[in-house]
């Protein structure tokens, strides 16, 4: 597993698909380049810190699977209440 670039939109992200959505944000499954990837969104916060704050935060979060099972145990252990 590794992290991706840093992203300032879910929008640049192309084919996702919504796992689920939480307070705050949201988590999306991507196939890119032979890779499984998750996206995490959490940038629904920034409009409630002050820009100073936002600075160091990466909202947007890439993760980068090698297969789909190594995706899916991350996805598991990570929102285990998922089906």
């Amino acid at each position: 597993m590794s992290s991706g670039n840093a992203y300032q939109s879910i929008t640049e992200l192309a084919g996702l698909t919504l796992f689920k959505r939480f307070e705050g944000g949201a988590v999306y499954t991507q196939e890119h380049s032979g890779k499984y990837n998750v996206a995490i969104d959490e940038s629904s916060i920034a409009s409630l810190l002050p820009p100073e704050e936002l600075e160091d935060m990466e909202l947007i979060k890439v993760r980068e699977f090698n297969s789909e099972q190594e995706r899916l145990v991350y996805l598991a252990s990570k929102y285990s209440d998922f089906t």
